[in-house]
């Protein structure tokens, strides 16, 4: 039986402590939260409630998007980075997904964009070495390059982590990398070099209603999701699937027959 988890913003309208009952009545195994989700809480009593209900820590949410806040917030950025690495370290978090940002305010320049990612990344890394959490830096569809990330290809990310070395990986997503051609290439490389850090899935809809949420469960869209998974899991990663599905439509429904509908879907499409 293949591990699953629920990525915390599935069950967005739920507070961290009832997204923590339903994942468990749900039966996966895993889950991931985001920062703002458990902020109320120490990471000792946001584990101990995780661990009291069966379930794993699966991953973190998040740090980056370093050009929201612009160069003068440069400094920011990273000092926030950190704490959300801190707490990632503190909750038994082994990874934590990184999103770099996307194009400085009041500029269109891309080479300008990334050249900031890049050494904001590197000095978050600096940090991240001294603790155990590995940074899973996320390619993100080239649809979310204005605002959200200027890494927008598994090449692209696996080069990055070429240039910095040690103490960073990826995050495989289904939903921002099905389309590239090179994509089962760049998931055999990054198998070779032991970094796929996590492994997230959803489905593209077609047609797609919001670039940000309407992405859709296993099956319901047109992704090849067994064919992908394949390929991941060839590549060597054994750790749990990670559902994170942004989804207006799907944050309607009743939370306990959306996640007995997902549990049947991910059976159903990764049963080998």
């Amino acid at each position: 039986m293949r591990a699953f988890a629920i990525n915390k913003i599935c069950l967005k309208d739920l507070s961290f402590e009832q997204a923590i009952d339903a994942t468990a009545r749900g039966g996966f195994h895993g889950i991931t939260p985001w920062y703002d989700d458990v902020s109320h809480l120490s990471p000792s009593e946001a584990r101990r409630l995780i661990a009291d209900s069966g379930l794993t820590v699966s991953g973190f949410c998040n740090c980056g998007l370093y050009a929201l806040k612009g160069k003068d917030g440069r400094r920011a950025a990273i000092d926030e980075a950190k704490r959300n690495i801190e707490y990632a370290a503190e909750l038994g978090a082994s990874s934590i997904v990184t999103v770099v940002g996307g194009l400085l305010p009041a500029s269109k320049s891309l080479d300008e964009a990334r050249d900031f990612a890049f050494d904001c990344l590197a000095e978050t890394l600096e940090f991240a070495r001294t603790t155990p959490v590995t940074l899973a830096l996320e390619a993100l569809h080239p649809m979310y390059t204005p605002d959200w990330s200027v890494v927008t290809s598994l090449a692209t990310a696996n080069d990055w982590c070429d240039r910095l070395g040690a103490g960073i990986g990826l995050a495989v997503d289904s939903y921002h990398t099905w389309w590239d051609p090179s994509v089962y290439a760049e998931i055999e490389k990054a198998g070779k070099k032991g970094r796929i850090a996590t492994y997230h899935i959803s489905d593209w809809l077609v047609p797609t209603n919001h670039i940000l949420l309407d992405r859709g469960m296993p099956g319901e869209g047109i992704i090849d999701l067994a064919e992908f998974d394949t390929k991941v899991q060839s590549a060597g990663y054994d750790g749990p699937i990670e559902v994170e599905i942004f989804s207006e439509r799907l944050w309607k429904l009743d939370p306990d027959q959306f996640l007995a509908d997902l549990m049947k879907r991910c059976q159903s499409t990764y049963s080998g």
